[in-house]
């Protein structure tokens, strides 16, 4: 499968003016073949919301029926594939950082990010819908959004369902963040897409710079492609499922089979 990365620069709290970055990234990748794209966390509104209220402004429903999802479905009509982005969602008077899949026949899948960072906690609900799976012209994925790459059970949560690769959209901050993603694809043995944003924000007395180095990574955490740390960049990546498919390290050892589940208890 070809599967595009996009490292981009939102325009703060302005949906449409990030759109309007985002449609030559998209075109770019199209005409490369990409099957499917990656794009960063909150890549419609920026990270930083002065309050709830701010953030409620650009939230969406995951029916893919406001500006952002929409214009999205429009893409993939437009380019013939599908993509993961981050964005930032309303359910119930609730908001969730989220992830949604969509595809030419719309939204066909939502993630809500399960580990909240820093001043997320001010303004989104932690996830509760699980570490869902996807699917797309024989790959099956999952989501998983920026600081999730701290916690290996989510990763491990995917892997056991059967994902070839994760779909990691991303504002991350932290420097050694990327490192620690190999972790993850090593010992599970999936494919890792982390799509990181560029830039800095400020709101209030608050100020981050996004660390950009968007990576694909191989089952055995071989870098694919990366990207630079502090402009827009996108790639276009040949993987190969049925590396993720094969567990077997040795003749004798499996990273699933080996697992001692008699002797794990928290």
């Amino acid at each position: 499968m070809k599967i595009g990365l996009i490292q981009s620069e939102p325009v703060h709290l302005d949906t449409r003016a990030s759109c309007e970055r985002l449609a030559p990234q998209i075109c770019a990748c199209a005409q490369q073949g990409a099957e499917l794209l990656v794009l960063p966390e909150l890549a419609n509104s920026g990270y930083l919301f002065p309050d709830q209220a701010s953030a409620e402004i650009v939230a969406e429903s995951s029916n893919g029926s406001g500006e952002y999802l929409g214009w999205l479905v429009q893409q993939c009509k437009e380019h013939q594939l599908a993509l993961v982005s981050g964005y930032p969602e309303i359910s119930g008077g609730k908001l969730f950082n989220s992830a949604a899949f969509v595809t030419p026949d719309g939204v066909k899948g939502n993630y809500r990010k399960l580990h909240l960072f820093d001043m997320e906690k001010n303004w989104f609900e932690p996830g509760n819908v699980g570490v869902p799976l996807f699917e797309w012209k024989g790959a099956k994925f999952a989501a998983l959004v920026c600081f999730d790459w701290a916690f290996p059970e989510a990763w491990r949560m995917a892997a056991l369902a059967g994902a070839d690769f994760v779909a990691h959209c991303s504002n991350l901050v932290l420097p050694w963040a990327q490192t620690g993603v190999k972790g993850h694809a090593l010992c599970n043995r999936i494919g890792v897409f982390t799509a990181n944003r560029v830039g800095t924000e400020s709101c209030g007395e608050a100020q981050l710079t996004f660390t950009g180095g968007s990576q694909a990574l191989s089952p055995t955490a071989d870098v694919l492609a990366s990207g630079p740390n502090d402009q827009a960049w996108e790639a276009v990546i040949e993987f190969e499922l049925e590396l993720a498919r094969n567990k077997q390290v040795t003749k004798q050892n499996d990273l699933f089979e080996d697992r001692r589940r008699d002797m794990y208890s928290l």
